[in-house]
C-alpha cells in the first residue's frame, strides 16, 4: 500500500464516520437522558459503527508500517496497544477509544436492555468530539510517514 492509498482509505473511512457521527446527533435529544431502548439500540449501532470506523484507519496505518495485527482474538486490544506505542495518537486518546472498545465488548455479548443508559448516553454525547480530536492524529501522523 502506497502513502496515496493510505490517505484515500482514510478520507473513505472519515466521511463515513462523520455521516455517522451525524446520523449518531440525530437521534441525541439535549437534555434527554431517557431513551426508549429502540433508540438504544440506535445509538448504540452508531456508536459501534463509529467504533469500528476509528479500528479500521488505525488497522490500515500499522499494515502501511508493516504490523499485521489481527494474529489473534485479541486484536481490538493490541491495535490500541500499538497505536499508543507508536505515538500514532496520544494516550489519553487511546484511553478513550478503550472505552468504546469496552462498549463495543459488551454490545456484542449482552442485550441492549442489559447496557447501562447512562454509559450509553455518556459515550454518544462524546463522540462528535472524540471524532474532532480523532481525524488530526491520524492527519499529523500520515503527513509524518
Amino acid at each position: 500500500m502506497t502513502k496515496e492509498e493510505l490517505k484515500e482509505h482514510c478520507n473513505i473511512e472519515f466521511q463515513s464516520l462523520e455521516k455517522t457521527v451525524s446520523e449518531l446527533s440525530s437521534v441525541l435529544k439535549p437534555g434527554k437522558s431517557e431513551y426508549a431502548v429502540a433508540e438504544q439500540a440506535a445509538i448504540a449501532t452508531f456508536i459501534l459503527n463509529a467504533y469500528g470506523g476509528f479500528e479500521n484507519i488505525l488497522r490500515h496505518i500499522l499494515m502501511f508500517d508493516g504490523l499485521d495485527i489481527k494474529d489473534s482474538p485479541e486484536w481490538h486490544e493490541k491495535l490500541l496497544k500499538k497505536t499508543a506505542e507508536l505515538a500514532i495518537l496520544p494516550r489519553e486518546l487511546v484511553q478513550i477509544l478503550s472505552k468504546y472498545l469496552s462498549f463495543r465488548n459488551l454490545l456484542i455479548y449482552s442485550y441492549i436492555f442489559n447496557i447501562n443508559p447512562e454509559e450509553l448516553n455518556v459515550l454518544a454525547e462524546a463522540m462528535k468530539d472524540v471524532l474532532a480530536k480523532f481525524k488530526p492524529e491520524v492527519d499529523e501522523y500520515i503527513q509524518t510517514i
